[in-house]
């Protein structure tokens, strides 16, 4: 089976550049990069940006402790929204620390 990701990756890398010309801070905190390599995103043009996302593999790698993921299918499986809520509500807790 192959699997392509380069369609996420141009949507992830285009959203999260949006994200580093706004707030450059939260940027390095979702990709988990220094500054001074958010800044090299922040002045990428949508054709570089296209050409990194070529790649099949993903550029997007899903965070969170296995706990959390635990957590978030339980609450998906038996319908919980309320804790679906709490569960997503913590993540977005950790990215803006």
């Amino acid at each position: 089976m192959e699997v392509d990701f380069s369609s996420i990756n141009l949507q992830y890398l285009l959203q999260v550049r949006k994200i580093a010309q706004q707030q450059p801070q939260l940027a390095s905190t979702v990709l988990g990069l220094p500054q001074e390599l958010t800044e090299v995103l922040v002045n990428a043009t949508d054709e570089s940006l296209a050409e990194l996302a070529k790649t099949k593999i993903p550029l997007l790698v899903a965070r969170g402790e296995r706990w959390w993921w635990s957590r978030l299918f339980s609450a998906f499986e038996s319908g919980r929204q309320g804790e679906i809520k709490a569960v997503l509500e913590h993540a977005n807790l950790a990215v803006v620390n």
